[in-house]
């Protein structure tokens, strides 16, 4: 991920703030590694404080797009007010999306977290900032 999509990521949160920004992050899986190419940013549906809601319509019109980019979704992003630790309401669909990649920006510090389902347990993810 670069540091390009890391500042975008945050720039969303602090418009967005109070509602949770949201969004897709796209790129390739190769060896066992993510690598995020793409970050496509929506409006949260539910316009809520505490949780957010892509439209099903956006998001497959985005994953299109990507995919003749030669770019798979690899995952979400989303802002808490609070830390960047998943929510029980974000544990939940993690189960539905396992070894999706869930990054959470804090609105409060801008801290960043990743994290993947992996068989029912709940793994943080390394992020590598690419400076270049």
């Amino acid at each position: 991920m670069s540091i390009g999509h890391i500042r975008f990521i945050i720039e969303e949160t602090r418009k967005s703030y109070p509602v949770e920004a949201c969004g897709i992050l796209f790129g390739e899986l190769t060896g066992g590694e993510v690598h995020i190419r793409k970050v496509v940013v929506f409006r949260n549906k539910l316009e809520s404080t505490v949780r957010f809601q892509i439209d099903p319509e956006d998001f497959l019109k985005a994953l299109s797009e990507a995919e003749m980019e030669g770019l798979q979704h690899l995952g979400f992003f989303h802002s808490h007010s609070a830390s960047t630790y998943p929510s029980e309401t974000d544990i939940r669909y993690m189960k539905l999306w396992p070894e999706t990649v869930w990054l959470i920006i804090s609105s409060i510090n801008y801290e960043v977290a990743a994290y993947r389902m992996i068989n029912g347990d709940l793994q943080e993810v390394r992020i590598d900032v690419e400076t270049g």
